[in-house]
């Protein structure tokens, strides 16, 4: 073999040998990720719909039902958002409290059948078989003996406790208006008593100051008093009582000025009526002065009538200030006597309100004692009963076999089907109160307190501010996500795309619409709109918010996976795509909100490549 044909086979070895190792490497996988965030979780309904004038809204309840509460009349005012009336949910109630208890119920029989069985849970597992024939049995024995007018006794009872309720509320709401009514008219008496107060100290320093100026005129020195010189006497003992009764009152006006109880009002009142009264003593002792007096060289018959009708002025001053201090002590003692008795009718009022209603709660007790002993424990016990026997005699099979993947996807379903009950009624009972829609005056009520309507039937009606409303369809499929007040995002093909408005879910027709086979709902959206733009027919896109959730670990739908009823992802660990289950709370229109299983900051598969690298 020569040498050139040596290399040309080392050379066809060498190709096929790197041929070889080409195609038989395995393919490599390339991922690709995103981050688990945190943020919110947004869904939203889309429908298109036609642009209408809007000047009255026919409101009805979701429900029908007995009329528990109005709180509007015709004519009122309101505004959006306000409580206009409500139906009686207690049966309601009684179904969430029990639809709730089953939800914790299906949770614990859940992780029970994650952790597994023991011999002393099959024992009780096969006693509870046992009891629940035992309680099935006796529950239809029992069911026979009961239901005859227990439910209409029990509202009759609840409408005339209502109506008592109500009475009772007045007569309070009443009672605390008299209080404030009374205090307001003591307190202004006292104010104005203060005021009088002040005024009557101007009045005796003005007419002190007159009396001192008339016993120190000075031309009159010579004759003052000759007549009767002791009238002069009594004159200079009195004006020294008058001024220290002054000084007194003064005193006490002016230490009480920072706490002006009603004691110390009382107190300066009889001060300043004691001070007046001894002011007005001395004014009349140097009136007496004054008719003793005669005139001289130095006093003419003009200044002596001049002193004396100074000092006459004053008494009369003195006189008006008097009787003004002793109306506003009447004042204050006719209107405590009044205070009282607004009081005492007031509070009778609201006692004989709370003895009837009393006799109301007695009355519903008794009913529903009564009542609730025979059909809540007949009716909850059969429509328990039935299911309890073949759901504990499955529990025994379930953990005598142990857990298996359908047995895991039944109690998460079991758990699913519970919160939808909570959730329905929950639902129903926040249909149960009827709000306003948004600003306007109510024009017609159809219905009291105590009777029934029906989801058919316009109970309120109102007219309202708002500009335009949009009539929309909304599919079965979706209908059930939308309730009352939701937030409407509007743009209409004849504007600019980007200017978008702002609207609110204002009602809900019950009655299906059947377009091409298909299972529609009218919905209707009330929005403000600027008339020159905004025409009646134009075709409006809504894009409705019907659930947001934030501060939720999130990830994109392309992440989720199916695999025998559960779902997963992949979570990247370096190179390794590891599946991780999970649970999905709210499902957004492009996020789905994680319950468990993920946290924030994991790198998540949302697409996978599977490629040979080429060789070098």
């Amino acid at each position: 073999m020569t040498k050139k044909k040596i290399i040309i086979i080392i050379v066809v070895l060498v190709i096929l040998i790197i041929a070889f190792l080409g195609f038989s490497k395995k393919p490599e996988v390339k991922y690709t990720t995103v981050k688990v965030e945190q943020g919110f979780v947004l869904q939203t309904v889309s429908a298109t719909g036609t642009v209408e004038a809007a000047t009255k809204l026919d409101l009805r309840f979701v429900n029908s039902g007995k009329i528990e509460q109005i709180n509007v009349k015709v004519g009122d005012k309101v505004e959006s958002k306000t409580v206009l009336a409500q139906l009686d949910t207690s049966q309601l109630n009684s179904q969430l409290a029990r639809s709730k208890a089953s939800l914790s119920a299906a949770n614990a029989n859940y992780n029970k059948l994650v952790t597994g069985a023991i011999a002393e849970d099959l024992q009780i597992s096969r006693t509870a078989v046992d009891n629940a024939q035992i309680t099935l049995n006796s529950a239809n024995q029992n069911l026979a003996d009961v239901q005859i007018g227990g439910q209409k006794d029990i509202d009759n009872s609840s409408s005339s406790l209502n109506s008592t309720q109500v009475s009772l509320d007045n007569a309070n709401l009443s009672l605390e208006n008299v209080k404030i009514s009374n205090e307001n008219n003591l307190n202004q008496d006292y104010d104005d008593a203060w005021d009088v107060v002040n005024s009557s100290l101007l009045t005796m320093f003005d007419a002190l100051n007159t009396n001192k100026t008339t016993l120190d005129y000075e031309d009159a020195q010579d004759t003052l008093s000759v007549l009767n010189t002791q009238y002069l006497n009594y004159s200079s003992q009195s004006k020294i009582v008058a001024q220290n009764s002054y000084n007194d009152a003064r005193d006490y006006l002016d230490s009480m000025r920072d706490n002006r109880s009603f004691e110390n009002i009382d107190e300066a009142l009889l001060k300043t009526k004691n001070a007046l009264e001894d002011v007005r003593d001395t004014l009349g002792d140097t009136g007496n002065v004054l008719s003793s007096t005669i005139t001289s060289s130095q006093l003419s018959q003009t200044e002596l009538d001049s002193l004396k009708s100074s000092i006459s002025s004053s008494r009369a001053s003195i006189n008006t200030t008097i009787s003004n201090v002793t109306t506003a002590t009447q004042n204050i003692a006719t209107q405590k006597v009044a205070n009282q008795t607004n009081l005492n009718n007031a509070q009778a009022t609201v006692s004989s309100a709370e003895s009837s209603l009393t006799v109301a709660n007695n009355s519903l007790s008794a009913v529903k004692s009564s009542v609730d002993i025979k059909i809540n424990a007949a009716q909850n016990t059969i429509k328990s009963a039935e299911g309890a026997l073949k759901q504990a005699q499955d529990q025994l099979a379930f953990k005598m076999a142990g857990p298996s993947s359908s047995d895991m996807q039944l109690y998460r379903a079991q758990i699913q089907e519970a919160q939808a009950s909570v959730n329905m009624i929950q639902s129903q009972i926040n249909d149960s109160i009827l709000y306003a829609p948004r600003d306007g005056v109510i024009t017609v009520i159809n219905g009291e307190i105590g009777e029934a309507v029906n989801s058919a039937m316009t109970f309120i009606s109102l007219i309202t501010d708002e500009n335009f409303e949009i009539k929309a369809n909304i599919s079965e499929v979706d209908i059930s996500k939308i309730k009352i007040d939701d937030v409407v995002e509007i743009n209409f093909d004849a504007l600019d795309p980007d200017e978008k408005f702002e609207g609110t879910v204002v009602s809900i027709d019950p009655a299906e619409t059947v377009i091409s086979g298909v299972i529609y709902y009218k919905l209707t959206t009330m929005f403000t709109g600027d008339g020159k733009i905004i025409k009646p027919g134009m075709t409006a896109n809504l894009d409705i918010m019907t659930a947001r959730k934030d501060n939720v670990v999130k990830i994109p739908f392309q992440a989720l996976k199916n695999k025998d009823g559960q779902k997963y992802v992949q979570v990247l660990e370096g190179e390794v795509a590891r599946d991780v289950i999970v649970e999905v709370g709210l499902r957004g229109d492009l996020d789905l909100e994680i319950t468990s299983g993920l946290q924030v900051g994991q790198d998540v598969v949302t697409f996978m490549e599977e490629y040979k690298r080429k060789q070098p």
